[in-house]
């Protein structure tokens, strides 16, 4: 089955998580087959050996600190959007919850093609995956229409790759679906400006933001992206349009003391000492309608 470019970081996400021996995504890994090749397309920048280290960091903040928050909500329905290849859907497999997970048809339809591979006995009879072009209305109106229970809405990474006016189409949809079925909506990475330069600053020191910008823009090759269309790079930039669209924004930190994250292990204590307190001062947002 042919990939897209997209599904490409998805998969790099996925063998991050992998690698740091997270059982769910040891199974997905091995159940898709995923070569680590992938991570190839960076062997010409300097330090590149190092940019793993920096990505699995970002990866499993993000996961393990995103599932702390639908613990936390505990909602029976959990709508990932632009899901990628995470692996969550193991973590929420139980009569409490029901895990959907939304891509583009390759990403989807592959994984519904594995789905009794990756669940096993653990799967119940609804479908965990749909497709559907996010930037689309007709498509995003379909999915939003069909919910009818009390979500936990997750949006990682996606808000960087639309442009404002698909933000405002997203943002109008999952304020209809949240006044209807009630929920939340969270953003783990609200700071997208800070994340990734912060990370290769505390790892790779010299030359960080040298190092970062030639990194961004492969990815934004990979993925076709404009930053020049898209805005909403900032936190409060984010922020400010949720707040003047009819929601209400609670701050969060990314990273709280009860994670045990094994990407940390791998570095020295000052190093990840250093990226803890960064983490501490950035937000997650937990979203809701007023």
């Amino acid at each position: 089955m042919k990939k897209s470019r997209v599904s490409n970081t998805a998969q790099a996400n996925l063998l991050m998580l992998a690698d740091l021996g997270i059982e769910e995504a040891v199974t997905f890994q091995s159940v898709l087959g995923f070569s680590t090749g992938i991570l190839g397309v960076f062997s010409h920048i300097p330090m590149a050996d190092l940019l793993p280290q920096c990505i699995a960091l970002i990866s499993e903040v993000l996961y393990e600190r995103t599932n702390q928050l639908i613990q936390e909500h505990d909602n029976p329905l959990i709508l990932d959007l632009a899901c990628g290849y995470s692996p969550r859907v193991l973590r929420f497999c139980d009569p409490d919850h029901i895990y959907i997970g939304v891509d583009l048809p390759d990403v989807a339809e592959h994984l519904r093609h594995h789905i009794h591979h990756l669940v096993g006995a653990k799967a119940f009879a609804h479908n965990h995956y749909f497709s559907a072009d996010l930037t689309k209305y007709e498509e995003l109106d379909e999915l939003i229409s069909s919910m009818n229970s009390s979500e936990t809405i997750i949006t990682q990474a996606l808000l960087t790759y639309l442009t404002l006016d698909q933000k405002q189409m997203l943002m109008d949809q999952l304020k209809a679906l949240l006044k209807r079925s009630g929920g939340c909506w969270i953003i783990p990475d609200a700071e997208p400006d800070r994340m990734l330069p912060e990370v290769f600053e505390a790892v790779l020191g010299s030359g960080a933001l040298s190092i970062y910008e030639q990194v961004i823009s492969i990815l934004d090759r990979i993925v076709k992206r404009d930053r020049t269309a898209n805005g909403w790079q900032s936190l409060d930039e984010i922020t400010e349009a949720l707040e003047s669209n009819g929601f209400t924004v609670t701050k969060v930190p990314l990273y709280t003391d009860s994670l045990q994250l094994r990407s940390l292990e791998r570095l020295s204590t000052e190093c990840a000492e250093q990226i803890k307190d960064n983490w501490r001062n950035t937000c997650s947002l937990v979203v809701e309608v007023k």
